[in-house]
């Protein structure tokens, strides 16, 4: 009986690697790849066959750039457990980072290979919007001859509406602006707003786009009715701050939102970059009149992303 109550109480215990494994994940969710790509590497040696360890791991090689290792691992994790949607989706994403870090003939190689990852990933799990938006995306820009086309985009947008009609909104706005009809991608998002008043992603969503067409007021409204919906979004708050910084207002209140995102953790899907938030951080202290702090911060989203193209601007600008 004593070695039963014992057996049972060991089984409910964490296991070692379970823990060792989510430190990797909170380190990576705090920014800190390279560290969680060193604990991934000790975690696999220890579990080679463990398909989370090595999707996590290809996802930090992503970040720290070491574009063929995350490859590798990702295809690793996918062999491993084939029938894993997102393991398919995160291979299709590091396929498409390594054709974005190679010469022509290869880049188009490694694009009939993101093509067929995501469209895997799709039939695994039909209803996966991540996948489905990836696949949405990839349609509207890789060229015919990889497999992208318009008649699929507009496809592919029929079925995330079906999914989610709310989010059929957005896809159709995505398309909308690949052909640069802007007028009728923001007539979508508003119209998600009136049909899903309670519904804090199509404010954001609306933000997101106001903000990048620089109507900074409108991108600010539609960010505060976000967060009044979802106080604990991170997106919707990141949107708050970066109006306010181009507006030139509550410049104090913008940078203390900033530096809480920037210290804490951030999901892949949901929430803004690091990079990004940096990058705003930056541009907040250049509208507090610090360049010093501003170039700081400008190197820190570059260090993070060095394809990021703003951050380079923004250093550029301060010379």
């Amino acid at each position: 009986m004593r070695i039963s109550v014992l057996l049972l109480f060991l089984a409910l215990l964490p296991s070692a690697h379970g823990a060792d494994l989510n430190e990797a994940t909170q380190l990576y969710g705090r920014g800190e790849f390279g560290k969680a790509a060193n604990l991934l590497m000790q975690l696999r040696g220890a579990s080679p066959a463990e398909a989370d360890i090595r999707l996590w791991l290809g996802r930090s090689y992503l970040k720290i750039r070491q574009w063929d290792n995350a490859v590798r691992e990702i295809e690793k994790a996918v062999q491993l457990q084939p029938s894993n949607a997102r393991y398919h989706l995160w291979l299709g994403r590091a396929y498409g980072a390594r054709a974005s870090h190679t010469f022509f003939a290869m880049a188009l190689r490694w694009a009939r290979r993101v093509g067929k990852e995501f469209e895997t990933a799709r039939s695994l799990d039909p209803k996966d919007l991540d996948v489905r938006f990836d696949l949405l995306e990839f349609y509207l820009n890789a060229p015919g001859i990889v497999g992208g086309g318009k008649d699929k985009a507009e496809a592919e947008g029929r079925a995330i509406s079906q999914i989610d009609p709310a989010k059929g909104y957005t896809a159709r706005a995505i398309i909308y602006q690949k052909n640069k009809n802007w007028d009728l991608a923001k007539k979508e998002l508003i119209q998600a707003t009136v049909e899903f008043p309670k519904y804090a992603d199509a404010y954001g969503d609306l933000a997101d786009y106001l903000l990048d067409r620089k109507d900074f007021e409108g991108a600010l409204s539609n960010a505060k009715k976000a967060l009044m919906l979802n106080s604990d979004s991170k997106h919707a708050r990141f949107l708050v701050a970066a109006s306010q910084i181009q507006l030139r207002t509550n410049l104090d209140q913008a940078a203390d939102d900033l530096r809480e995102l920037s210290t804490g953790t951030l999901s892949e899907e949901e929430d803004p970059p690091f990079e990004e938030v940096y990058y705003w951080l930056g541009q907040c202290y250049l509208a507090k009149g610090d360049k010093v702090k501003a170039r700081e911060a400008f190197e820190v989203a570059l260090a993070i992303n060095a394809d990021y193209a703003e951050a380079k601007d923004g250093i550029s600008g301060l010379k």
